[in-house]
Parts: structure tokens; C-alpha cells; sequence
């Protein structure tokens, strides 16, 4: 039996389609510094590398995994500090479009895909870069952890299937939560070369692009669908 064609497409969004790893690294360092200084810790403050393989996660465990030692109210200091940073940056015009992103996000809406977006991130920085990108006039669904309690990731992509009924769905992303996410939803996982994934990360996903406007032509005919052999999930 011959399998639906893809009707819809979820993508990850720090890292995916915008691209925040100076904000990130400016914010940590920033936030943490100015706490520690208030409260008069002597601490290190979290390196790049560890922020940098912590970004994909959940915000919980994000913040958790920067400091593992430190007591749950200085920690919760923190991460309001690096809401505000964050949420300052982005307003002044730092981060950008991954590459390709806008033009392909267009290009997929008129060929009559349902887009979607899905961030282990919280409200407020989905926020900011909705505001900062326009991310909300791409997208037919955008939905963050935050907005849900932080499940897992696969429960927001379960939400927007649903919404979208969606018969063949992909899954890009640039983390191994993005494509074990997708496997458990029976979606194609894509991953993108150019975001947080440490080298090996990807080596499960369908493929791997380098720039999301190879999605358009993959999928308008110029390339066989039957490449990506992804199983349709439940309707």
C-alpha cells in the first residue's frame, strides 16, 4: 500500500530555524554573574561548552544542568535574570533566521504543507522570538514546553499532529531529543548539520540537511518522497 505524502512538518526552533547560541552564552554568563555578585557567591560560572550541549533540553533541566550545586532559590534568581537578558537581546536585534529558514518556511506553506513549531523552551522565550523574528506568520501551530508544564517533547508533537490531523508527518531539529521525539511519533526525523548537535547526534534521523531550503525541493517532486521512509502515525 502506497504511503500518504507528507502533509505537514513540525520544526525544533533555537538552533532549527533561529539561531540564539550567542544569546544564550551572553545571557548565562551575564545573569549568573550579577546574582552571584548580589548574593555574594564565589562560584564558576557555567562554560560555554556546558551551555551549548545543555540548549535542547527542557528549561528545568536546562537550568539544572548549569548548576547542579546551587540551592533551588538561587537557581530560580538566575533563570528570571536570564528571562530578562534573553528577552533584551532579542528586542535589540541579536540572533537570526537560520539558513534559508524564511524563505523555505514560505515556499512549504504554499505548497499547502501545515507548519508547526515545537520548543522545549518556556513562554518567554518564545516569546521574544516571536517578536523579534515574526515566527507566529510561518507558522499554523507554535507550542513550547512551557505552555504545557515541560512534558516531554514527543506530547507536544502528539498536540500539534492532532490538531493538524496530519496523515505523514516530518520532524527537523538539530538535537537528539528532536529525533528520538519524532521516531516515538512515527514521523520522518530530519536533522539540520548546523545547530547544538554534538557529532553523532544526528546518526539516527533520516537524513541531515544543511540548509532548510533543501525542503522545498525535496518535497515538491524534485526529489522522491520515497526517500524518506518515516511510517505514517495514527490519524
Amino acid at each position: 500500500m502506497p504511503q500518504a505524502k507528507i502533509d505537514s512538518i513540525i520544526f525544533d526552533m533555537d538552533g532549527t530555524v533561529v539561531l540564539a547560541r550567542d544569546i544564550a552564552i551572553q545571557s548565562v554568563h551575564r545573569g549568573t554573574e550579577e546574582i552571584f555578585l548580589e548574593l555574594g557567591i564565589d562560584a564558576a560560572l557555567p562554560t560555554r561548552e556546558r551551555i551549548l550541549d545543555s540548549i535542547g533540553k527542557p528549561s528545568p533541566e536546562y537550568f539544572a544542568s548549569l548548576f547542579p550545586d546551587l540551592a533551588t532559590p538561587v537557581r530560580g534568581r538566575i533563570q528570571q535574570r536570564i528571562y530578562q537578558l534573553e528577552a533584551n537581546l532579542l528586542a535589540e536585534g541579536a540572533g537570526s533566521f537560520a539558513p534559508g529558514a524564511p524563505g523555505a518556511l514560505v515556499k512549504l506553506r504554499r505548497m499547502g504543507l501545515k507548519l508547526g513549531l515545537a520548543s522545549n523552551c518556556g513562554v518567554g522565550f518564545l516569546k521574544g522570538n516571536i517578536d523579534a523574528f515574526g515566527l507566529d506568520k510561518y507558522f499554523d501551530m507554535v507550542l513550547c514546553s512551557g505552555m504545557r508544564g515541560y512534558p516531554p517533547k514527543a506530547a507536544l508533537l502528539r498536540e500539534i499532529l492532532a490538531e493538524f490531523r496530519s496523515k505523514r508527518a516530518m520532524m527537523v531539529g538539530d538535537r537528539s531529543y528532536d529525533i528520538e521525539a519524532a521516531t516515538e511519533c512515527k514521523m520522518i526525523p530530519v536533522g539540520v548539520s548546523y545547530g547544538y548537535g554534538a557529532p553523532g547526534e544526528l546518526e539516527k534521523a533520516e537524513l541531515v540537511i544543511d540548509n532548510l531550503n533543501e525542503l522545498p525541493s525535496m518535497l515538491d517532486g524534485s526529489k522522491s518522497e520515497s526517500q524518506l521512509t518515516g511510517n505514517a502515525h495514527a490519524s
